[in-house]
């Protein structure tokens, strides 16, 4: 037993000795005087009375029993004393509460048949033998546990007590409890029945009080017994969806099982708090083998989880305090990783869903903008072939009246004919320069449309460019994230969330559950 070890079973020895006493622990000894004697262990009378704090009238009172500690066994004290010698009544009181302390901590069995509460808050309770009903011995249970154990503290209820045995200042006899514990099948019904009234009376049942679950699980943390079936059946049943399953190996059943759990509950909680959800599973059993999954101390580690809670204990008709208290409870491990599967399956489908109407939107937009250009570029065309076809078909038309008009007038005349020919002539020709050039101007407008078309051509795949890079998942991938609350409405500013305030990040894959711990402008 190194110092450390030994300070803390002097630490045990002066709690009970100030709690038999009704003093405040440094009133036994101070925690100065407790190191030296932890440091120095001293063996006998002369080596105690030299540490500075321990007179004869504390060494008298205290001495033999710190010495039992010390020495660890029952013989160390005993040998402090002669057959001859006499004790005091203190003394013996002392010598056989030291005893007592060499035993730690015992279980005792019985039938509650008496039980006193005081004003004070304590409680004394007796419990007798039910085999033989004439052994009996009282119990005291502290006020800083009544609180746990007072649905079981109820006449006739068989209990195991795990207590340690002292004798008070006026030789009274008694087990000061530490737990309790309900003993066979009929006791374990009463005590599971007591207590799921009391908590649903503390409001532990209460739809209103449970944490929803998020709707993304990625992170999960298990807590199980690592060489039970429960956690291959959990995990077959799971799927291959790239969930991160961090195990904390607990027992599920024996006395070290409950505050076990409740250990691991807070270690998740203080050091995994990004975890999705908190996964409490074991295997079937009777009462007797689910008793830890029926006690207040696994309730309570629930419900003061900041994380959400989800169990799967036992088979189909078993249940348990910890499956009322959990935010989600199902019958079976199996049940329990199939809701985590499916809920991962269904938002799956849903992105996939919603991915491809994206996609069939923006080819659909951009459809409609190709056409309208195309459409467009196509009505300019016409157009200007009907205004050219129009002027040519006019030109033509004036060109044969002219030529009728001046052939009557000038018929008689000849050389005035001729000279008028000679004139048409020389005017057609104009005509001709003049069309040439209108060919010419009507082709420069077909080069700037098709000028103007290969542009707009460019604009269009620039904006396909820009419309794709506004593609909600091609930013995400950038790097960047979309932070929401919990009404789904966009965080742009600090100022719109609050110190405590969940919020919800939502990376390109994946989300992101966090609390907030600190805002600045």
């Amino acid at each position: 037993m190194d110092n450390d070890d030994l300070l803390r079973k002097l630490k045990e020895w002066r709690r009970e000795t100030a709690k038999l006493e009704q003093v405040a622990h440094f009133r036994v000894f101070s925690n100065k005087v407790l190191e030296d004697i932890a440091r120095l262990r001293p063996a006998t009378k002369e080596d105690l009375m030299a540490i500075k704090g321990i007179r004869e009238k504390k060494f008298a009172k205290y001495g033999n029993e710190i010495l039992a500690v010390i020495g660890g066994e029952k013989e160390t004290v005993i040998s402090n004393y002669s057959n001859d010698r006499i004790f005091s009544v203190q003394e013996f009181i002392s010598f056989i509460n030291s005893q007592f302390f060499s035993l730690g901590t015992v279980k005792v069995r019985g039938e509650i048949t008496e039980v006193n509460l005081h004003p004070n808050g304590y409680c004394f309770f007796t419990i007798k033998d039910s085999q033989t009903e004439e052994h009996s011995v009282s119990c005291y249970l502290s006020r800083w546990k009544l609180d746990s154990f007072s649905h079981l503290l109820e006449a006739g209820m068989e209990v195991v007590v795990a207590a340690n045995p002292s004798l008070y200042k006026n030789g009274r006899f008694s087990l000061t409890v530490n737990n309790i514990e309900p003993f066979g099948e009929g006791a374990l019904k009463k005590a599971f029945e007591a207590l799921k009234k009391k908590l649903a009376a503390k409001g532990y049942f209460d739809g209103s009080r449970k944490r929803p679950l998020p709707v993304f699980i990625q992170k999960i943390g298990l807590i199980t017994s690592e060489s039970g079936a429960a956690i291959q059946d959990f995990r077959k049943n799971l799927g291959e969806y790239g969930f991160k399953i961090y195990l904390l190996d607990v027992r599920v059943e024996g006395d070290y099982a409950e505050g076990a759990i409740c250990s691991a509950i807070k270690w998740f909680n203080k050091n995994k708090p990004e975890i999705d959800v908190l996964v409490l599973i074991r295997g079937g059993g009777d009462l007797e083998n689910l008793k830890t999954f029926n006690s207040e101390s696994v309730a309570e580690a629930i419900v003061l989880s900041r994380l959400p809670i989800i169990t799967g204990i036992g088979h189909e008709k078993d249940e348990t305090i910890a499956d009322y208290v959990a935010d989600k409870s199902f019958s079976t491990p199996t049940a329990a990783a199939v809701l985590i599967k499916t809920q991962r399956e269904n938002l799956i489908a849903q992105v996939e869903k919603y991915a491809g109407n994206l996609v069939l939107i923006t080819d659909k937009i951009l459809t409609e903008k190709k056409d309208y250009i195309l459409n467009k570029a196509k009505d300019l065309k016409i157009a200007f072939a009907g205004i050219l076809e129009r002027y040519r078909f006019i030109l033509s038309k004036m060109t044969e009246k002219m030529y009728s008009g001046f052939g009557n007038i000038f018929k008689g005349f000849k050389a005035l004919e001729q000279n008028f020919i000679h004139l048409f002539y020389q005017y057609e020709i104009a005509v001709r320069q003049k069309f040439h050039a209108l060919e010419i101007i009507i082709q420069k407008c077909f080069n700037l449309l098709e000028k103007k078309f290969d542009s707009e051509q460019a604009r269009l795949k620039t904006a396909e460019v820009a419309l794709l890079s506004l593609n909600p998942e091609a930013v995400l991938k950038r790097g960047y994230s979309i932070v929401y609350k919990t009404d789904k409405k966009i965080i742009k500013e600090s100022k719109d969330v609050k110190v405590g305030e969940k919020i919800f990040i939502k990376p390109h894959k994946g989300e992101i559950t966090s609390l907030v711990e600190e805002v600045k402008d």
